[in-house]
């Protein structure tokens, strides 16, 4: 039995809705799963391209249902299209994207946003910030907390023993822990040599 997956539009107003009908009617998507397209209701109109609150409020709407459903075991998975951080703001909702929604709606405490593919995963170690605020945002504490959940994780996508190499900010990271690196190889070395070395690493990003 194909497992069946949530696919929610995003943001009514923008791109999500076309890219979500066109996915779920697509040969390779009906050939893995059972797609079933979450949306806000037919008699909602949305000016195409309009940034509105209306539309925030109805892109969250839509992906309470879906989680819901996934909670209750209706669906085993959600795919999401494209939310508008704006729109969600407009609406006066506290959260600026699927991550920390969907961590609020599951109540989970550690998350994480991670890219994946067969040669390498990508956790971030920070979100929705502007590159000049993200020295700030990091700290040990932080950076510590995502390592751990990393690992603890990996196994459930198929890595039994995971082998993680954290990209540092600063280019010269590695040469300000002698005791942890040797000043021979850069971090960015490091993190090469674990991603070239092995077809299942795992790279943080700050």
């Amino acid at each position: 039995m194909k497992p069946r997956v949530a696919i929610t539009v995003g943001d009514p107003a923008g791109i999500g809705p076309e890219i979500a009908a066109r996915a779920a009617a697509d040969p390779r998507v009906l050939e893995a799963c059972e797609p079933i397209v979450y949306a806000p209701p037919v008699t909602a109109t949305f000016a195409p391209g309009v940034l509105s609150g209306d539309a925030g409020r109805a892109a969250y709407d839509t992906i309470v249902r879906a989680v819901d459903d996934a909670q209750r075991g209706v669906v085993q998975a959600i795919a999401t299209a494209p939310v508008n951080k704006e729109a969600f703001r407009l609406a006066g909702l506290p959260w600026h994207g699927h991550t920390d929604l969907l961590a609020h709606l599951t109540g989970a405490r550690d998350v994480a946003m991670m890219f994946d593919s067969d040669a390498l995963r990508v956790v971030l170690a920070t979100v929705h910030l502007p590159l000049a605020d993200v020295p700030r945002a990091l700290t040990a504490a932080s950076l510590e907390s995502t390592i751990v959940l990393t690992a603890r994780e990996l196994p459930r996508f198929g890595v039994a023993r995971p082998r993680i190499a954290v990209a540092g900010l600063n280019p010269h990271a590695a040469s300000m822990w002698p005791d942890r690196f040797p000043p021979t190889r850069s971090s960015s070395a490091r993190a090469a040599a674990s991603s070239t070395s092995s077809s299942r690493a795992t790279t943080i990003k700050a």
